[in-house]
């Protein structure tokens, strides 16, 4: 898992940071939300804000406890972590993602007759009835969050990052937060353009919502596939080598 660590590290967190701000919850959600909200331009970005404020702080709390978990168990049985049968297991963990990556690929989605944007549709109608109302806003941050922490390979891989790095519960925490920030930089910066340009921000926000959309599963199906490559390339030598006798290292 050295390996892993070192091809990522720090660059691997920003990546997937930026990897986990083009998502359903931290960027087609607000850009929807900038798109619908009623009112005067500062009181829509302010909303959208709240909102994304509010998964913001939910990611970081739900890693800080990942994190928690993650270090004492490391600690105490990281040196399993190094056996050839782990590293076999992981190394067909590895696979499995890239497969998987293949298989929520849009385009995939698409050919077995599914609808790649589906799930953006069903988001659209509850962002439209959340919009303008705080409360609401703050519930379809959490429902946002929760529902894809179900799917949040992404998150995962960063929270097996900062293990690996070595770092303390406080440090991976100043780490974890910048991570969070970097989530919803991009739906801020477009909540700055809807502040900025009032109405004349429409024609964009539109051509934001919709490249989001089209984007938000790729780019996920791409992150979920260089995890599994990663991951298969830093555990394919040992793992060979215990299930061929060492013939194969």
């Amino acid at each position: 898992m050295e390996g892993l660590m070192d091809a990522a590290g720090p660059l691997g967190l920003v990546l997937l940071a930026l990897v986990d701000s083009t998502s359903m919850g931290t960027l087609v959600i607000p850009v929807i939300l900038l798109v619908v909200g009623e009112g005067r331009a500062l009181r829509v970005a302010g909303r959208t804000l709240l909102y994304l404020l509010v998964i913001g702080v939910f990611y970081l709390l739900l890693g800080i406890a990942l994190l928690a978990g993650l270090l004492p168990l490391l600690e105490r049985f990281g040196h399993l972590l190094a056996g050839p049968q782990v590293m076999t297991v992981l190394a067909l963990c590895g696979v499995a993602l890239v497969v998987y990556s293949f298989r929520i690929d849009p385009r995939a989605v698409a050919k077995r007759g599914g609808d790649p944007e589906a799930s953006a549709r069903r988001w659209t109608q509850r962002a439209r009835r959340a919009s303008g109302r705080p409360g609401l806003l703050v519930g379809l941050a959490l429902a946002a969050g929760l529902v894809e922490a179900a799917s949040m390979i992404p998150y995962l891989a960063a929270m097996g990052i900062l293990a690996e790095m070595g770092v303390g519960l406080l440090h991976g925490t100043l780490l974890l937060v910048g991570y969070c920030a970097v989530m919803i930089v991009p739906g801020a910066v477009l909540c700055g353009v809807r502040a900025a340009l009032g109405d004349r921000a429409d024609a964009f926000l539109d051509r934001a919502h919709d490249w989001a959309v089209k984007n938000a599963t790729s780019a996920f199906s791409w992150a979920v596939g260089i995890i599994g490559v990663l991951l298969a390339l830093n555990t394919a030598g040992p793992a060979l080598a215990w299930l061929t006798g060492g013939a194969v290292g």
